[in-house]
């Protein structure tokens, strides 16, 4: 055998010990991520820290903690004394303080990462640091949708006087509006009528107790390659195209076709009865929220969440490919279409947050998580800088601030549900 040969077969021989040798280390560094995942999506964190209320549906319980275990965050989420995942605060606003309440779902209550990157938070930090003094109050409460919100601001939020009501608007709301449960738990639902919305019933069902296990769920143990298992995972969210060529070389299955669920039917190109019908109830329910701000002297704006697919052309083709959506048929646009005409109508300032997150996306550096539809704590801060902004811009500030606001909204009178509600 030549020298030149011996080296060239020495030369290949590391190569593919090289490559073992990284394919092993993969492996074990995948397995033991997985190992770390504690139940993924699945967990059961909120039943530990939330209550049922028979006007809300659930509401968290006062000076109650659960952590949440997720394979991207791991995240105590605390309660204070008035049921807020918030510090303290009084009814009555600080002297010369300016106060916001936020209102909305598990945006705002921002269980994916800690209390202070929440977007609440962040407001906060801004609006001192530019000094306004201000608080920004943390209302929101994960699976709400905009009719529980309204209530909630009717029940809790009023209270506490707030100069501005920031109203966290989220795709996923439209279609709860129009529906008594949420994934199987009650929640309530109004009912047009007299050219206003009541509560179709009062107090709403309670949902039978389940057995609780205070042991974290694992995910399920991955057959065949880790590593290979990861990579294929996160093809399919971040490269689909990429996931199925591979797929067609036989590497592993396609993204499997599945049916859309409920809620995406707001972006079909159609207008459906039944998502008309939920549109119609949240017209209603923010011109009575809107009124109902004002009376106590208080100033409305909505904010508007793009879903992830709004924000990452990966994401909305990965969506595509899995419910095998057709082309023409589905207009991602359409949700924040109509949150611009029913806010014009309505003359509620509208906050958008999709300029801002789709500008601040980078390559490796999302303001979304991967594997969940929230924010990261980049995407929380990213959607604070952008209320702040409009809040400069639009002087929706107190006067001490630079703005046109009155510093302190009237007290709230205590609010009977009974007074709201048509018997079914």
């Amino acid at each position: 055998m030549s020298v030149r040969r011996r080296e060239w077969l020495v030369r290949l021989s590391l190569i593919v010990v090289s490559l073992l040798l990284f394919l092993v280390v993969g492996e074990i560094a995948a397995r033991i991520l997985i190992s770390r995942q504690n139940g993924g999506k699945e967990g059961k964190e909120q039943a530990r820290y939330t209550e049922y209320d028979p006007l809300l549906g659930w509401r968290k319980r006062k000076m109650a903690s659960a952590t949440y275990k997720r394979r991207e965050y791991t995240v105590e989420v605390k309660t204070n004394s008035q049921g807020l995942r918030d510090p303290e605060r009084s009814l009555e606003p600080p002297p010369q303080t300016f106060r916001i309440l936020a209102l909305g779902d598990s945006f705002v209550e921002g269980y994916t990462v800690d209390l202070k990157d929440t977007v609440t938070k962040r407001l906060e930090s801004r609006l001192n640091d530019s000094g306004c003094a201000a608080e920004v109050i943390n209302g929101g409460t994960a699976g709400y949708s905009t009719d529980q919100e309204y209530l909630f601001y009717r029940s809790d939020g009023a209270r506490y006087r707030p100069s501005l009501v920031l109203l966290f608007f989220f795709w996923n709301d439209v279609i709860y509006l129009d529906r008594q449960d949420y994934f199987g738990t009650p929640k309530p639902a109004f009912e047009m009528g007299d050219a206003q919305v009541k509560l179709h019933r009062y107090p709403v069902k309670e949902k039978p107790k389940e057995a609780s296990s205070s042991e974290d769920e694992k995910p399920e143990p991955v057959e065949g390659s880790a590593l290979l298992a990861m990579i294929r995972e996160r093809l399919w969210l971040g490269a689909p195209d990429v996931h199925d060529a591979l797929a067609r070389l036989g590497l592993w299955n396609p993204i499997p076709k599945s049916s859309p669920r409920l809620e995406m039917l707001v972006y079909d190109q159609r207008d459906l009865a039944p998502v008309e019908d939920a549109w119609e109830k949240a017209e209603a329910i923010l011109k009575s929220l809107k009124q109902d701000v004002e009376d106590h002297g208080s100033t409305l704006a909505l904010v508007y969440i793009p879903g992830k697919m709004e924000v990452q052309e990966a994401s909305w083709k990965a969506t595509r490919q899995l419910y095998r959506l057709k082309d023409g048929a589905w207009n991602l646009d359409k949700v924040r279409q109509k949150v611009e005409r029913l806010t014009s109508t309505l003359h509620i300032p509208l906050i958008d947050l999709n300029p801002a997150l789709k500008a601040a996306e980078q390559p490796f550096r999302s303001t979304y998580l991967m594997f969940d539809g929230h924010w990261n704590a980049r995407g929380h801060d990213e959607a604070a800088s952008a209320v702040f902004d409009w809040l400069k811009t639009s002087k929706s500030l107190p006067e001490v601030c630079g703005g046109t606001l009155p510093l302190q909204a009237r007290s709230a009178q205590v609010f009977d549900p009974a007074l709201q509600t048509r018997e079914p």
